[in-house]
């Protein structure tokens, strides 16, 4: 009978896997936003190229994932394949752990199954493509998961791998992972004060050694300057989070547009009403304590899943991309099972509605954001007007190409695209090319010298002229220019600007050049 059960959780498994993957391989195919979807195309190209982030590459954003998709480059080839394998590995990665959390937790293995496969529909496909945030957002949970794993079955080796799933997580996305870091060290602080042990703090303090062993190397092997990650990841990150926060004129958004009745309660209802119910769980087993429900390892527990829950809400609130975290719905409902089965409230009347409103949300989210495409902004367009982007490079096989940009014209803005490839291919002085397209590099396998990861001009992405850290953007800039003795820049989209560059401040002249509607080329001269 043992045997009989193992097989059918181990099929379980192999099916979770597949599904996981194939449901975010299948809709990371449709759609494209430009300004996300390639944003690690030509950064981990350079990587193999030994152009690194921080020292050559102005970003904003975790390098672990740069690094993670030029490792899937070195694997799996050049080509959009490679890319979409990353992410659905991810999707996988985290979907089986929470599977494997929830059997651990005594949740029967029907029932890990269905929270796990929910989770994996409204994880990683809304984007399809690797992207920083919800890289940040799954080493995250899977950090949460770990610690649940770490303090509830006693596990040494989860104590070791909690500190390198966090630093994982901050050095993918400063947020949200900084938020869930902090209540994670603080809860745990918390737990070896109630259940000190000399060998698990020991266990804990070796991970974070290795972490910091593995941060050192990589500054020495690649040598990268420490006040540049100091800069880019740090400081002037922390200026927009303030900006946004403070309502300063500089803030692309602001928190105070963003606290509205419909984004606090009406679009995350789902999520609320399941923190609501995580509460009232918790404060039900305080008045029956005598009964001891739940032990103070669960209420840790539970404090950890509100908590992080509240960042998670008030991170999306700040940030200016489409919600990413409704599969925090599926892994609420889950932990809430959890509690419910060990409180004896496993009663039908109460496990169905939950049972129901994560299938009903997984539909509905999945549908919107999947289906329709909405996180790439391509809600409300005709996705059959798609081409193959093939015609831009057999690189791109399999993904139909259609964006926000051209959602009548997908092979318009194709031909565009190859007429500024043809014009960068045939120059053969040194040049960079700025552009949202970010995959130039990757096509021409060439070293076109980008500068940043995007080129936003809202201070959203890189400090501009009146920006207090605009000197450190300066110095960025205008060592590129000199040490790869750049004559041309090229400019490959409608909405970017030369005005943008810090031409005057780095003392550059140029003369201009239109290659077409949404290309031009700027050739540096002599100011004199």
């Amino acid at each position: 009978m043992n045997k009989f059960k193992i097989q059918r959780k181990n099929l379980l498994l192999i099916f979770l896997g597949f599904f996981s993957f194939a449901v975010n391989f299948y809709y990371a195919n449709f759609g494209v936003y430009k300004v996300d979807t390639f944003a690690f195309f030509d950064t981990a190209y350079n990587i193999l190229i030994d152009r690194h982030p921080f020292k050559d590459v102005w970003i904003t954003t975790g390098p672990l994932v740069d690094y993670l998709q030029a490792f899937f480059f070195k694997i799996f080839g050049l080509n959009w394949t490679s890319y979409v394998i990353h992410a659905s590995f991810m999707n996988v990665i985290i979907s089986i752990l929470l599977f494997f959390t929830l059997n651990e937790l005594k949740l029967n293995y029907y029932l890990s199954f269905f929270y796990a496969i929910c989770f994996s529909i409204l994880c990683y496909p809304i984007s399809g493509t690797p992207f920083a945030y919800i890289h940040s957002y799954i080493l995250a949970l899977m950090s949460i998961l770990v610690f649940v794993l770490a303090i509830k079955k006693e596990s040494k080796i989860s104590f070791i791998i909690l500190p390198i799933l966090m630093f994982m997580a901050f050095f993918s996305m400063q947020t949200p992972s900084a938020y869930i870091i902090l209540i994670i060290l603080f809860l745990l602080i918390i737990y070896f004060f109630y259940n000190f042990d000399f060998n698990k703090i020991f266990f804990f303090l070796t991970g974070c050694g290795i972490v910091i062993l593995t941060f050192l190397t990589y500054l020495i092997i690649f040598e990268i300057p420490l006040i540049n990650i100091i800069q880019q990841y740090i400081l002037f990150p922390l200026t927009i989070a303030e900006n946004r926060i403070t309502g300063n004129e500089m803030a692309h958004i602001t928190i105070f547009e963003r606290l509205t009745f419909r984004n606090l309660l009406g679009h995350f209802k789902f999520i609320n009403l399941l923190l609501i119910l995580l509460i009232v769980l918790s404060y039900y087993n305080y008045l029956h304590k005598q009964k001891n429900f739940l032990n103070k390892n669960d209420i840790i527990i539970n404090y950890l899943l509100f908590f992080s829950t509240v960042a998670l809400i008030f991170n999306q609130l700040i940030t200016s991309n489409q919600t990413y975290i409704f599969s925090i719905i599926p892994f609420l409902g889950a932990f809430l099972h959890v509690n419910l089965r060990k409180m004896d409230l496993n009663s039908k009347k109460i496990i169905y509605p939950i049972l129901i409103l994560v299938a009903f949300s997984t539909i509905k989210y999945h549908i919107e954001y999947n289906v329709n495409r909405k996180f790439m902004d391509l809600k409300g367009i005709d996705l059959k007007k798609s081409v193959d982007a093939n015609l831009i490079d057999k690189k791109f096989k399999n993904l139909m190409w259609i964006t926000p940009q051209f959602p009548n014209e997908p092979k318009k803005e194709i031909n565009l695209i190859l007429e500024a490839l043809d014009h960068i291919k045939k120059e053969n002085k040194s040049k960079i090319v700025i552009t949202e397209y970010q995959f130039f590099s990757f096509i021409l396998e060439k070293n076109l010298n980008i500068l940043n990861r995007w080129y936003t001009p809202d201070n959203n992405s890189y400090p501009r002229e009146n920006h207090k850290y605009f000197k450190y953007y300066l110095n960025h800039f205008s060592q590129n220019i000199k040490k790869n003795k750049i004559k041309l820049i090229y400019i490959v989209d409608s909405d970017l600007k030369i005005e943008w560059l810090p031409l005057a401040e780095a003392n550059i002249c140029y003369s201009t050049n239109m290659i077409n509607e949404i290309s031009s080329v700027f050739e540096i001269r002599d100011c004199n």
